[in-house]
């Protein structure tokens, strides 16, 4: 990850709010109205946008049905902060 990300990804980890561990190498993370894919530490790949967090809901309905799940959640998705995705009326 290149050094501008990575600088940003920790302003984005201190000061953001936690919303899943993807269930992969990477965890999503909202700040400033932004949700974010942050890799795992040492996991070499880079950061990147998600998407808005007034979208949310939106791209995990899409993904729901690309993906042919019956949840907007998705089972893999652990530490789930279920607070945060509520107040969005996702879970």
């Amino acid at each position: 990850m290149g050094d501008i990300w990575r600088d940003h990804a920790r302003e984005i980890v201190e000061n953001g709010v936690f919303i899943a561990d993807d269930g992969g190498n990477w965890d999503l993370w909202e700040y400033n109205g932004t949700v974010y894919s942050i890799p795992v530490e040492d996991f070499g790949c880079g950061a990147s946008v998600w998407c808005d967090v007034k979208n949310l809901r939106q791209h995990l309905y899409g993904l729901m049905h690309i993906c042919g799940r019956s949840s907007l959640i998705p089972s893999c998705w652990g530490n789930v902060n279920a607070d945060f995705l509520a107040s969005l009326g996702i879970c």
